[in-house]
C-alpha cells in the first residue's frame, strides 16, 4: 500500500538528507524567487516559448525527454521548481557521497550547490534549465553508485551516460567531483594504497564505460540517422589534433585565472568575488595543511604525494574540455565543475577534529567565509535577474516602438515585407559598464538587448504583440544593406530610418 511504501521510505531517511534537502530548497527558492515568478526571456527564450528541445545536433540526446518532464512550454514557476528539487536532491546525494555530519558542512554544500553563478546562467534559459539540473543530478548519483558498490561503475556508467548526453559539461563535473573525493579520502579518512586503487579503478570504469557509450550513440546519430553535428564548440571536430598540448594547458590557465582572478589581472576592478576566491584557496592551503598533520599523512609520502598531485590536476579536470576539441569556449553555462573548489574547505572542516587553536581558528574562518561566499553568489545571482529585467523591458519598449513606427509609415500594407539591418544600441552605462564590471561573466543575462537578430524581432512580435510581420530573407538583406540608397539612409531613430521599397519596410537601425 502507498501508506506502508512511504512510511518505509521516511524511516529509511537520514536526518542528513533531511537537512540537506531542506537547506538547498530554502536557500534555493530565497535565492531564485525573482526568476522564478517574473517573466525574463532572453534571446534564446524568444524563441523557445515552446519548444521540444531536440537538441541531438548539439551532442545532447537526452535533453528533450528530460526538459520535457515539465513540459516543453517556458514555464517559470514550474521549471524553476523542479530544478530547485534536482539541486536539493544533488545536495542530498553529495551529502552521503563524502558521508557529511556536521550541519554547517551539509547547510554550506547545499549552500554552494544551489547558488553558485552557473546555476544562475542556467535559469537566464528557464525554458530548459530543469533538463540541465536534472542532468547534473544523474552525474552525481552516478559517482555515488559507483563509490557504494564494488560494481556500482556498471549501472553508474550508464546513469553518466544519461547525464553527459544532457549536457557534455557534465564530464568535468564528474571529473573534478571524483579528484576531490579522492583527496578528502586521503586526508580525511586515511584510506590505504589499496582503497585507493579500488576507488581509482571504479571511477576510470565510469568514465570510460561512460563516455563510450556516449560516443557510440554520438556515432550512431551521425552515421545511421544522418544527423549533422554542429560546429558549435567544436563539436564537429572532437578529436582534431590542431595546435600543440601546451595550448590545451594555456587555455586552461587563461580561463581557470580569468575565473577566479579577474580583478587581478585586467582591468577589471577586484570585487568581493576575487577577494574571496583568494581567501578560499588559503583555506585549500591551510586545510590541507592541518588534515595531514592531524592525521599523520605526512609520514606517508606516497599518497601525501598523490593528495597533491590529484589537487594539481583539479583545473585541468575542470577544463577537460579543451583537451576534446580545440574550439571550446568556455562560459559560465560550463563551469559548475568549479564549485569543488568552493567545497574543499568545507570537506576539510568536516575532517578536522582535534579541538586545537589551528584547527578552531581554521574552522570558524571557513564557516565566515564559505556562507560570505554562498550569500555573495546570490547576490550576484539577483544582480544577473536584475539585468535580464532591464533588457527585456528595453528591447521590448524598442519593439513597440519600431511597430508603431512600421504602421504610420506611408505606403505599408498588410503585404508589405519587413527588412531590419543593423543593430541597435540599446545600452546604458549601468548594463555595459557597471553590472559587468560587478559580477563574472555571467552568461545569458548579461548584455543589454534580448533582440540581436531578425528573427528575434519576429518572435517578440508574434508572441508578444501579435504582430505578424514576413520578414525578407537573409539574401534579400544582404543586397539591400550593401546597395548605394541604403548607405544613404539616416539610422535610427531618424525619420529618414524607415522606408518603403518594392513593398518592403527596410528599417536602417544603429550601427
Amino acid at each position: 500500500m502507498p501508506e506502508q511504501f512511504l512510511l518505509k521510505w521516511k524511516l529509511a531517511i537520514k536526518p542528513q538528507w533531511k537537512t540537506a534537502f531542506l537547506s538547498a530548497a530554502i536557500i534555493g527558492f530565497l535565492c531564485h524567487m525573482f526568476v522564478f515568478t517574473n517573466i525574463l526571456p532572453n534571446h534564446d527564450s524568444l524563441v523557445n516559448m515552446h519548444s521540444p528541445q531536440l537538441k541531438g545536433n548539439l551532442g545532447r540526446f537526452f535533453l528533450s525527454p528530460f526538459s520535457g518532464i515539465s513540459s516543453y512550454f517556458d514555464l517559470p514557476w514550474i521549471n524553476g521548481t523542479l530544478s530547485i528539487l534536482y539541486l536539493a536532491l544533488t545536495a542530498v546525494i553529495l551529502t552521503e557521497l563524502f558521508q557529511l555530519k556536521k550541519i554547517f558542512s551539509i547547510v554550506a554544500i547545499s549552500g554552494l550547490i544551489i547558488t553558485f553563478p552557473t546555476i544562475a546562467s542556467t535559469f537566464s534559459y528557464m525554458f530548459t534549465a530543469d533538463g540541465y539540473m536534472l542532468g547534473s543530478l544523474l552525474t552525481v548519483l552516478a559517482l555515488l553508485i559507483t563509490k557504494t558498490y564494488k560494481y556500482g561503475f556498471v549501472p553508474g556508467s550508464v546513469i553518466f551516460y544519461l547525464g553527459v548526453g544532457v549536457y557534455q559539461a557534465n564530464l568535468p563535473f564528474l571529473s573534478t567531483l571524483m579528484i576531490i573525493f579522492l583527496v578528502t579520502e586521503i586526508v580525511g579518512r586515511k584510506i590505504t594504497f589499496q582503497q585507493l586503487k579500488s576507488y581509482t579503478l571504479r571511477f576510470f570504469g565510469l568514465g570510460i564505460i561512460g563516455m563510450a557509450l556516449y560516443a557510440i550513440n554520438f556515432k550512431l546519430y551521425t552515421s545511421f540517422f544522418a544527423g549533422n553535428i554542429s560546429s558549435y564548440q567544436g563539436l564537429d571536430s572532437v578529436g582534431d589534433s590542431s595546435g600543440s598540448i601546451f595550448d590545451r594547458f594555456e587555455q586552461v590557465f587563461d580561463s581557470f585565472t580569468l575565473f577566479f582572478f579577474r580583478g587581478f589581472i585586467t582591468d577589471s576592478p577586484i570585487n568581493l568575488f576575487e577577494w574571496l576566491n583568494v581567501a578560499i584557496f588559503l583555506l585549500i592551503a591551510v586545510g590541507f595543511i592541518l588534515l595531514t598533520i592531524q592525521n599523520h599523512i605526512f609520514t606517508n609520502i606516497p599518497m601525501t604525494v598523490i593528495a597533491i598531485a590529484l589537487l594539481l590536476l583539479m583545473p585541468l579536470s575542470a577544463y577537460i574540455l579543451y583537451f576534446v576539441s580545440s574550439d571550446v569556449v568556455y562560459h559560465m553555462l560550463m563551469v559548475m565543475a568549479l564549485v569543488s573548489f568552493y567545497m574543499l574547505p568545507v570537506l576539510f572542516y568536516e575532517h578536522l577534529t582535534k579541538p586545537n587553536f589551528a584547527a578552531k581558528a581554521f574552522s570558524w574562518t571557513s564557516v565566515v567565509i564559505v556562507f560570505v561566499v554562498a550569500f555573495n553568489f546570490s547576490i550576484i545571482s539577483n544582480i544577473s535577474y536584475l539585468n535580464m529585467e532591464l533588457k527585456y523591458e528595453k528591447s521590448t519598449a524598442f519593439v513597440n516602438r519600431l511597430i508603431s513606427r512600421v504602421e504610420q509609415t506611408e505606403g505599408v500594407t498588410s503585404e508589405s515585407k519587413l527588412a531590419l539591418i543593423g543593430r541597435v544600441q540599446l545600452g546604458s552605462s549601468l548594463s555595459t559598464r557597471v553590472i559587468p564590471e560587478n559580477i563574472p561573466r555571467m552568461t545569458g543575462p548579461l548584455g543589454d538587448s534580448i533582440i540581436p537578430l531578425p528573427y528575434h524581432y519576429s518572435a517578440m512580435m508574434k508572441d508578444h504583440f501579435g504582430v505578424n510581420y514576413q520578414f525578407i530573407s537573409e539574401p534579400e538583406r544582404q543586397e539591400i544593406a550593401a546597395s548605394e540608397w541604403f548607405a544613404e539612409m539616416e539610422a535610427w531613430p531618424s525619420k529618414d530610418s524607415v522606408r518603403v521599397i518594392d513593398d518592403v519596410v527596410v528599417v536602417k537601425l544603429q550601427k
